[in-house]
């Protein structure tokens, strides 16, 4: 197989290692700078913590952390080999702690942050119908200050790794449809293919991409002379 990625921008000596809680506040911050604008940030900063130490303890939950040379977590990648009932089982766990850290945004728009919570616990990810099984992939982020040397693609092959490990050999995502050519590309550029686009609310329309974690494989073996791989030695705690 060809590989689609472009290894002269690949990080030198980046450690991709499964997150713990430690890296929440980073992964955070990451997240608030890459997403701005949409609708998780506005729910702020503690809400976020709450989010991402799910996808860390949740055992159905993966969330993995780019660190550089210097010990600098750079990027993340979370997602879930379940995402049938994921969010929903989140919120039974620790859906007060959820409600608490939300509880100034849902004062401000209480319908609407209502609604999502509703969402939430029936969603169910809008998996393509041609795959049996996918694992989703809910965000991936890179700090600003290490965009373009090719971590996000890191990333996405660890986490891509990691679900074939877990015996689950496709993945797929949700993104805007609209103003958002860079990250639409990304995927597509990354070997994603795009399934359908869907309505999700008033005027948001989503693609839905899919991709075989089979195919990686030849990727993940070029990686690995850039990457050091490490993941498990970071336990989930």
């Amino acid at each position: 197989m060809t590989s689609r990625y472009d290894y002269s921008v690949m990080p030198c000596n980046l450690k991709v290692i499964s997150a713990n809680r430690s890296h929440v506040d980073a992964v955070v911050q990451i997240h608030l700078d890459a997403f701005k604008g949409f609708f998780l940030e506005s729910l702020g900063r503690r809400f976020l913590r709450e989010l991402y130490r799910g996808f860390i303890v949740e055992p159905s939950g993966i969330c993995l952390v780019a660190i550089s040379i210097d010990g600098i977590v750079t990027g993340f990648v979370a997602g879930t080999i379940q995402p049938e009932g994921f969010f929903r089982r989140l919120l039974q766990r620790r859906g007060f702690a959820f409600l608490w850290a939300g509880a100034a945004s849902f004062l401000r728009h209480p319908i609407r942050v209502g609604r999502k919570f509703v969402f939430a616990i029936h969603y169910r990810g809008e998996k393509p119908t041609n795959v049996s099984s996918a694992a989703l992939l809910s965000s991936i982020g890179v700090a600003p200050e290490a965009k373009g040397k090719g971590i996000g693609r890191a990333l996405l092959a660890s986490f891509c790794e990691e679900t074939r490990k877990a015996g689950v050999l496709n993945i797929f995502l949700t993104t805007d449809r609209d103003n958002n050519e860079l990250v639409n590309t990304f995927y597509r550029v990354n070997g994603f293919q795009l399934n359908s686009s869907f309505l999700k609310e008033r005027d948001r329309w989503m693609n839905l991409y899919s991709r075989s974690c089979a195919e990686i494989d030849q990727d993940i073996k070029e990686i690995s002379t850039n990457i050091i791989y490490s993941l498990g030695s970071s336990s989930k705690c």
